[in-house]
């Protein structure tokens, strides 16, 4: 039902500067401009590997990205899922009960699509596409970054989001592991891996311990990291810094490899990093 991360949804207060981080300091081509008047933002799609960024700006007081910023800051909004059949997928959701924004997929500007409602994924939000065959990713762009390697999600309960995720799309775990108090499970859909993270139990996540504490409110999940595969790290981290961005030094990744991490405060209030997998096994 879902073939790979079509895209990750990005809020900005302002579309030219995300464009000169985004686009120009990585060397990432933007493949398409333009409004989307129903969501009341100025949008543009950029291409990193098979997959996509999409930079959304709002530029009405109604839109919901200007919601997300007021309440959360610019940064990370969604993840789009691709599907081929996007009509028939919310019609499998909506038999199954699951909660959505968009009873019926609708055309957007990376294609025909439907988000989810948030509570869907416990606050995260993800969208399900089937984008236009000139926005398949087939024609990957080369350059230093090679494709988005990750995204980040921290939930409150990592188990029953890996239920959800096959549930609602087939999306196996591959992998999952605790060090500390901490959960991680990796999901594949296609190229880029989804990993989850939260407590090891739903206690830990303010849900209460025992019969006689009342329970709180559950804490939202969200979207919270991005990570794309490089080559030639050391270049990458030295232009990065000659060009003013607040770049980190490269060094060993717990997955194998390298990484170097720019702030969010330099990348539109979104924790980006860089891994190099050359020489070293994945």
């Amino acid at each position: 039902m879902i073939s790979d991360v079509h895209h990750v949804g990005i809020a900005v207060s302002d579309l030219a500067a995300a464009l000169r981080f985004y686009s120009e300091a990585l060397g990432l081509p933007v493949v398409k401009e333009g409004d989307a008047p129903a969501r009341g933002a100025r949008v543009a799609l950029v291409a990193v590997g098979g997959s996509y960024l999409e930079l959304v700006q709002p530029i009405t007081d109604g839109s919901p990205f200007a919601h997300h910023i007021a309440e959360r800051g610019e940064g990370l909004h969604h993840v789009a899922l691709r599907t081929e059949d996007v009509d028939a997928l919310v019609a499998s959701l909506r038999e199954w009960d699951v909660p959505l924004e968009d009873e019926r997929p609708r055309e957007g500007f990376t294609g025909r699509l439907s988000f989810l409602a948030p509570e869907a994924m416990d606050g995260a939000l993800l969208e399900i596409v089937q984008p236009p065959p000139e926005l398949s990713g087939e024609n990957a762009p080369a350059g230093a970054i090679t494709r988005i390697d990750h995204v980040v999600l921290r939930l409150p309960d990592v188990e029953e989001a890996c239920r959800r995720m096959l549930y609602y799309f087939g999306v196996e775990t591959k992998r999952t592991f605790e060090r500390g108090e901490t959960r991680f499970s990796f999901l594949r859909p296609g190229d880029v891996v989804l990993e989850l993270i939260g407590p090891s139990t739903p206690a830990d996540a303010g849900l209460g311990t025992g019969p006689e504490e009342a329970p709180e409110e559950p804490r939202l999940g969200s979207i919270a990291g991005l990570a794309f595969e490089c080559v030639g790290i050391d270049g990458l981290a030295a232009e990065l810094k000659a060009k003013g961005c607040p770049v980190g030094e490269p060094h060993p990744a717990l997955q194998g490899g390298r990484i170097v991490s720019v702030h969010a405060d330099g990348a539109c209030g979104v924790p980006v990093a860089f891994i190099d997998f050359t020489d070293s096994p994945r």
